[in-house]
């Protein structure tokens, strides 16, 4: 039987509450925990023997003073104002500090306060990360500058210096490369939260400079890099998991290692450089990496960027004139002839004198098609002034309904999808085959499908077999073209637009 109060998750084995973060939720008290919890992580870079409750209660006064004025701080860490005992012990109990007490030396010792305190370890990473500002995430994307050419130019020194028995020299090439996955890792990890945070909900002006700042901030850093070094980088891979033995794995292991290790220590070292290697993998695989995910992601948040910009700059402040536009739009398009269209124009931006006055000037004096711009001023009443506008009748104006035409959209973008899942079909059923023996194309989809197919295998270079390999251009599929036979060596396609002639090789596609 489990009690009344326990969560059957907790039970189950999953993660509960964290005491170690109850300070930052502190009712009324959590700028007191924070300050002092501040002060204990600013005393580790000096000291490691931790702080007396004396020098803690100066320290936060000090703390105070600099951001405020010195008769603030008094007045904040005067004891009716400030439980330093009650905040240390609330911080004890969850596990933040550590607490004990120093050896008595002298008689006075035995009736001081001999208290000293220490922020565990897991309390000062969390502070450490918490201080840290969101702008200052751009230090951890800029680690990643060059993170693919040096990842590809590293991985040739491992293999080389091993190759040739240099495990130091292997093991500071490796180290150089696992530094530099982990910062990819942490400016992919906050690139990718940028842009989720961004995408969700509503557009706004900050989401979108946000989103728009993270999608540059990816172009800069990485831009092509990826592509460019992915292939270099695979091979690098097969080249260390086909040469390097489990013996030069733990050898580099000991280069950074005690002589007297302990074998766990080495075996568990060992595994994490054989590990880094399978996580490199994993980033820059060929269809399914971690590298092209991301580069596929970014890609996608383009159109959301641009809609999102499109929504605010259609609807921004409280005033708007989308449904005058609209209005014009609307009358222009049903305009008879593009003289009317043009009369209607000049009769909206006001480029020619304006009808919907009761009174104009006399049209002798004013000749026909003059602009407003060097018209005369036409005289209005007061009468006309005060209450002209109660004169008006019927409905304000609305914008005009587009519901049939969102649904005709809809309806139009459906028999699209459709017609791209067809073609698609179409595409994967032609896996395996020569071009030769292709079917005809009949529709124009699979068309295009077919055509960028064709441009991704020209443009990538055969390996020493012949085979190419490539991706097409919106990174849909994974093209691997087989050299064509000596009896056989063009083939024909017949296409919508009509008959073209390449190579007869065998395609291979499948899903990026």
């Amino acid at each position: 039987m489990s009690s009344p109060n326990a969560d059957a998750w907790e039970l189950a084995g999953f993660p509960g509450r964290l005491d170690i973060a109850a300070y930052l939720t502190a009712d009324q008290l959590a700028a007191q925990y924070r300050v002092l919890v501040d002060v204990l992580l600013d005393a580790q870079e000096h000291s490691l023997t931790g702080v007396g409750k004396d020098d803690l209660l100066l320290a936060v006064r000090d703390r105070i003073a600099t951001m405020t004025d010195a008769a603030t701080a008094e007045r904040f860490t005067g004891p009716d104002a400030f439980d330093l005992d009650a905040r240390m012990q609330a911080l004890h109990q969850w596990g933040v500090v550590i607490r004990w007490q120093d050896k008595a030396k002298t008689e006075a010792d035995f009736i001081r306060t001999r208290d000293r305190f220490q922020l565990t370890s897991e309390a000062a990473d969390l502070h450490r990360w918490l201080r840290r500002k969101i702008d200052e995430d751009a230090v951890a994307t800029s680690a990643a500058a060059f993170a693919p050419a040096i990842i590809a130019q590293r991985l040739d020194d491992t293999a080389t210096a091993l190759r040739a028995g240099e495990h130091a020299a292997a093991a500071q090439a490796w180290a150089q490369v696992r530094t530099t996955l982990k910062d990819m890792a942490e400016a992919a990890s906050i690139w990718q939260s940028r842009m989720a945070s961004a995408l969700a909900g509503a557009p706004d002006e900050d989401k979108m400079r946000r989103l728009r700042e993270t999608l540059m901030a990816y172009v800069t850093v990485w831009g092509a890099g990826v592509d460019t070094y992915s292939p270099r980088i695979r091979a690098a891979l097969a080249r260390l998991g086909t040469e390097v033995t489990d013996a030069d794995w733990r050898a580099l292991a000991l280069t950074g290692l005690d002589a007297a290790a302990a074998e766990e220590t080495v075996a568990a070292v060992t595994r994490d450089f054989m590990d880094a290697a399978q996580i490199l993998a994993t980033w820059f695989g060929e269809s399914r990496g971690q590298a092209h995910r991301l580069r596929r992601q970014v890609r996608d948040a383009v159109t959301p960027l641009l809609r999102g910009s499109r929504a605010l700059l259609a609807t921004g402040g409280q005033v708007t004139r989308r449904a005058e536009l609209l209005r014009i739009a609307t009358a222009m398009e049903m305009a008879v002839s593009d003289d009317e269209a043009w009369r209607e124009w000049c009769a909206a931006t006001g480029l020619w004198p304006a009808r919907h006055l009761g009174s104009v000037p006399d049209e002798p004096d004013v000749p026909a098609r003059t602009s407003f711009w060097v018209a005369p001023a036409v005289p209005v009443s007061v009468t006309l002034r005060k209450r002209g506008t109660k004169s008006t009748r019927g409905r304000p104006a609305s914008v005009p309904n587009r519901r049939e035409a969102r649904r005709k959209a809809r309806e139009a973008a459906a028999r699209q999808r459709e017609a791209a899942e067809r073609a698609d079909a179409a595409l994967a059923a032609r896996s395996g085959a020569r071009l030769a023996d292709w079917d005809r194309v009949t529709s124009e989809e699979e068309a295009t499908l077919v055509w960028d197919v064709l441009t991704a295998v020209m443009r990538a270079h055969p390996d020493g077999s012949g085979v190419r390999t490539a991706m097409t251009g919106d990174d849909r599929w994974l093209v691997v073209a087989h050299p064509a036979p000596a009896d056989a060596m063009t083939a024909a396609l017949a296409l919508p637009q009509g008959r073209v002639a390449c190579e007869n090789w065998r395609i291979e596609v499948r899903r990026a």
